[in-house]
């Protein structure tokens, strides 16, 4: 079957800037009802105190990662456990902690920004250096649209 006939859940990773450039990608999917669940990057140990009453966001801090960058704990947990047909990964950085994350994913289908590094994206997105968030998230809606028709 084809995802006209099987998207109904989508995990999303995004750094802690993107909120708002995201809430347009939520309500799209929504729409469809499509139900998405939404992961947050945080580079420190402690998720920042405005972040906190973000709605429907889980955390992942630098706390859910052992000593040589593998994801552990009851977030992570979460995000290998949401059985996702699509992963959109919105951070524009790799590194070798997002690189575990997005390839243990059991998503079947996962998009991100594109990079020559090493990943297992199965759509990648270039996008230039100033072109934003909100960008990205546009042409997500696009493939998403072609893909879900």
């Amino acid at each position: 079957a084809g995802f006209s006939e099987t998207l109904k859940n989508t995990s999303k990773l995004s750094d802690d800037e993107l909120k708002t450039h995201l809430e347009a990608l939520d309500k799209f999917l929504s729409e469809k009802d499509i139900h998405n669940t939404a992961f947050g990057i945080v580079h420190e140990k402690k998720v920042p105190e405005q972040m906190l009453f973000w709605e429907n966001f889980l955390f992942i801090t630098r706390n859910d990662f052992n000593w040589y960058l593998m994801p552990k704990g009851e977030t992570v947990d979460h995000f290998y456990r949401t059985k996702a047909d699509i992963l959109f990964d919105f951070t524009r950085s790799s590194s070798l902690e997002l690189g575990f994350l997005v390839g243990l994913s059991p998503a079947r289908f996962k998009i991100g920004c594109y990079t020559e590094a090493e990943n297992d994206y199965d759509l990648m997105i270039r996008l230039q250096p100033e072109q934003s968030n909100s960008y990205l998230a546009e042409q997500i809606k696009h493939y998403v649209s072609m893909l879900n028709s």
